[in-house]
């Protein structure tokens, strides 16, 4: 089974939300830059726009482990990353040196963005966007979210239901997105363990050094086949570097029933009357 690209992202310019320019968002915001290239290389006509929200400022932990330089402590993570796109490849991306529910409260054009892309560190940021993505008054196509432990990360590409486009549209069932997948992350009793590390030596170990860089490139990949082929046979994958293991999730029913997630009747009901009627148009 695959899921095709919502076809209203090849004919315009594609726009992203990337909440997080820490360990996971700055690698983001540059490989996006790189797809951003690749994808007008392969004839889309507009490419990428980003947007990056992160309030916090560069640490002397973040030196290293981060893609940061003793140079940017005490800067806005959020200006010094979209700075350097910009001038790097010709960029007029936008940064804002706040929190994403912050922007979007002030917001008067609405929550909008084809893609949110998460790159956040703890259960209650992802509960907070988890209500913004599934908010009746959102738009957003595409939810995109990246997390890691020590040693193991998560990434799913997923379609809020409230405006997930049509089943008949995209010829596949509506992708479910992280929290429907790990429902404990929106688990309020879970206690968070996200406390700040002062030094590099205690940041790293509570995440190693090369997490991130895995987690990102998968991430980063998924998106890349999604704007190349037009489709996808996995929206997403769990990785484990202590065992050297990692495994697609993939775009099928059966997979996310072990993850615990089941198809709502409706949705399942749409997507087989759309899969019908697109073997009858074949066969016609």
């Amino acid at each position: 089974m695959e899921h095709l690209i919502d076809p209203h992202l090849l004919d315009r310019r594609v726009t992203i939300h990337l909440v997080g320019v820490g360990g996971n968002g700055a690698q983001m915001a540059a490989c996006l830059a790189r797809l951003d290239i690749a994808m007008r290389a392969l004839g889309h006509p507009h490419g990428l726009h980003v947007s990056a929200f992160d309030a916090d400022r560069v640490s002397e932990a973040n030196v290293g482990r981060q893609l940061y330089s003793a140079a940017d402590i005490g800067r806005h993570k959020a200006i010094v990353t979209v700075h350097r796109l910009n001038q790097f490849y010709g960029l007029d991306w936008n940064a804002h040196p706040q929190r994403y529910e912050a922007h979007q409260q002030e917001s008067h054009t609405g929550r909008s963005a084809d893609l949110l892309i998460s790159c956040v560190d703890s259960r209650a940021a992802r509960r907070v966007l988890h209500g913004l993505a599934f908010d009746s008054h959102a738009h957003y196509r595409y939810w995109l979210d990246l997390g890691n432990t020590e040693s193991t990360a998560q990434v799913v590409l997923g379609q809020p239901s409230t405006h997930a486009v049509s089943q008949r549209e995209t010829c596949g069932p509506r992708l479910p997105c992280v929290t429907e997948l790990f429902p404990e992350l929106l688990d309020e009793s879970v206690p968070e363990d996200d406390q700040p590390s002062c030094s590099v030596r205690m940041s790293l170990a509570s995440q190693g050094l090369f997490v991130n860089d895995v987690a990102v490139r998968f991430a980063v990949q998924l998106l890349y086949e999604l704007f190349s082929r037009g489709r996808l046979s996995a929206h997403g994958v769990v990785v484990n570097l202590a065992t050297k293991r990692s495994g697609p999730i993939e775009v099928d029913p059966g997979t996310w029933a072990r993850f615990g997630y089941h198809e709502p009747a409706a949705e399942a009901e749409e997507w087989r009357q759309g899969d019908e009627a697109s073997q009858e148009v074949a066969m016609a």
